[in-house]
């Protein structure tokens, strides 16, 4: 009896252990696709900046006082997004 009891201690101690481990790596994954998409936007703001409005326009966006909008120029004209 005393063996069986201590097996099924150690099993639950083991699955314990288990999915504590796979939470810890569940956590730690999240956190590096996170910081992926963190660094891949730090990066792309930086080369967004460094072009011209020519440059921007070329690739079909603007620079505004909040960030970039995308130039729609199929929908209202030319002449309404040059003004």
């Amino acid at each position: 009896m005393s063996v069986e009891i201590e097996t099924v201690f150690h099993r639950r101690a083991r699955s314990r252990n288990f999915l504590v481990s796979s939470l810890l790596l569940s956590a730690l994954g999240i956190l590096a696709a996170e910081l992926r998409k963190y660094f891949r936007r730090r990066a792309t703001a930086r080369a967004l900046s460094h072009l011209s409005a020519d440059e921007l326009k070329d690739i079909g966006l603007a620079r505004t006082q909040f960030g970039y909008r995308e130039l729609h120029q199929d929908r209202l004209g030319a002449d309404y997004w040059n003004n």
